[in-house]
């Protein structure tokens, strides 16, 4: 049996993601793109060639097996890798946004067809 290097672990655990969750075609085995890494995760960004769905994975190793978790998004790889970098969103800024939303000129924008 073939070992398999410690850096590419991960593509291991794409073996449990290997259909899409939206149209269940199978995802192409290099759709698959690491957009971060450390010593034990790594996230993931896979887009399906059925439907273009795009889904993003944490996969980590645990000893001496694989864990993983994902969600569907609408992000494609370049947003992904761009926004994983990019400074979080204050607690100012929601409620600052949420607020902005409560204006009647933004009310009326948001309604007007």
């Amino acid at each position: 049996m073939k070992s398999v290097s410690q850096s590419d672990r991960w593509r291991e655990a794409l073996k449990m993601m290997s259909r899409c969750p939206i149209c269940k075609a199978d995802y192409e085995p290099d759709a698959a793109k690491i957009f971060a890494k450390n010593e034990t995760a790594s996230l993931v960004h896979l887009t399906c060639q059925g439907c273009g769905s795009g889904f993003v994975a944490m996969i980590v190793l645990l000893g001496q097996g694989l864990s993983s978790v994902g969600m569907v998004t609408d992000l494609n790889f370049a947003d992904v890798e761009r926004l994983h970098t990019a400074e979080s969103i204050t607690v100012d800024e929601i409620i600052d946004g949420y607020q902005f939303m409560l204006q009647d000129e933004f009310q009326k924008e948001a309604t007007r067809q």
